[in-house]
């Protein structure tokens, strides 16, 4: 762990700029980092320090600079100032009452009772599962307000076109929502707002959804975020690059295999759902920005029938876009990806797990509750109605 930020860097600062390609693979929104950067003339005193540094998560970056939100809230630095960079690990989470450790959950065990939303010995909060996700699906554009991140994406996606307001936003809430209706305005795109709240909970009760009624927005798409328990892995995880094994065969269920790249081949793109294959360009695009990834290609016979994807992040991995091939439906395809993608997680030692869900989608419930997975929390999308 990361105790200040002289534990980071060695006496022997250089003199020149970090090499812009390391900036380009560093930098990506939601990101926590620490940047050392030369101070403008101006800033600095003769025989005073000439360097500074910069601790926070990334929340935009352009050609020419970098937007990170401190603790003393957003400090803009000049990319060619910058002369180290590293990533640093999030800040320690608040600690929960111990708990015992709940082992995975069979299929003949899992029930139809309440659902835990705990992981592990200590339960990871919403706030900080949410900031965490945001990795997983990341914007192609994104400013803050206060604590709030404003995302956008062309469209694409709730999750990368939505405001995730974590936190205070700094200002009244009914500023807030006005700078968020003026932002997608800008672009083209209607306001939209994720509410993250407590399973089975009214998303209008919270202060923001309460004002957002009051307005007479429209609440909808109740999504589910659900982990699964953690397994005893081989030791912590790395902090090294990730590295599923190129056709490699991950899993074989009976004439079902899963192939896992780092990179999206013809065979996963070819068994996207309509959707993701219709915006083709923009989940490229999103793609260039997820560290560490993994894509999971189902073959069925050596017919590629579906595919997903993951994201590791911080200790954790997320699954994404899991599709079957509907000629294919009910044939093993979608337990061989889980199965694959939990098996993809142990081999980089990472035992903590997360996905989405419509709430509406009762196979997919059905199924990821049958393999163990339990549902942490809840979210909701709000929108203004059309005029």
């Amino acid at each position: 762990m990361v105790e200040s930020i002289s534990d980071i860097y060695y006496a022997d600062v250089p003199s020149e700029s970090v090499s812009q390609s390391h900036l380009t693979d560093l930098l990506v929104v939601g990101r926590r980092v620490v940047l050392r950067s030369r101070l403008a003339p101006g800033d600095s005193v003769p025989g005073g320090p000439t360097l500074t540094d910069t601790l926070g998560d990334v929340v935009s970056v352009t050609d020419s600079e970098v937007v990170v939100d401190t603790r003393n809230g957003p400090v803009t630095v000049d990319r060619s100032s910058i002369v180290l960079a590293k990533r640093v690990p999030p800040p320690p989470p608040r600690r929960a009452p111990r708990r015992p450790t709940p082992s995975r959950v069979t299929a003949s065990s899992a029930g139809d009772g309440p659902i835990s939303p705990s992981v592990g010995e200590e339960a990871v909060t919403r706030e900080e599962l949410e900031a965490l996700m945001v990795g997983g699906m990341p914007p192609l554009e994104s400013v803050r307000i206060g604590d709030w991140l404003l995302r956008a994406a062309n469209g694409y996606t709730g999750r990368a076109n939505s405001v995730l307001p974590l936190g205070d936003p700094g200002m009244p809430l009914e500023s807030a929502v006005d700078q968020v209706i003026a932002w997608y305005a800008e672009r083209d795109q209607p306001a939209l707002v994720q509410l993250p709240h407590e399973t089975g909970a009214d998303p209008r009760t919270s202060d923001l959804g309460a004002l957002l009624a009051q307005r007479d927005w429209r609440f909808f798409q109740s999504t589910l975020v659900m982990t699964l328990p953690p397994r005893v892995t081989a030791s912590s995880p790395s902090d090294g690059p990730i590295s599923p094994s190129l056709g490699e065969e991950a899993v074989t269920r009976d004439r079902v295999r899963v192939e896992v790249a780092t990179a999206p081949t013809d065979d996963w793109w070819t068994t996207g759902s309509p959707r993701a294959l219709e915006h083709r360009s923009t989940l490229a695009d999103l793609l260039t920005h997820v560290q560490h990834p993994a894509y999971l290609t189902a073959y069925l016979d050596d017919r590629p029938v579906g595919h997903a994807r993951l994201a590791f992040t911080d200790g954790w991995s997320g699954i994404f876009d899991i599709h079957t091939d509907p000629a294919v439906r009910r044939r093993g395809i979608a337990t061989a990806l889980m199965a694959a993608a939990t098996q993809a997680a142990d081999e980089q030692r990472i035992s903590l797990q997360y996905l989405q869900v419509s709430a509406d989608n009762v196979a997919a419930v059905g199924l990821y509750r049958s393999l163990g997975w339990q549902v942490h929390h809840e979210y909701h999308y709000a929108t203004p109605h059309a005029e």
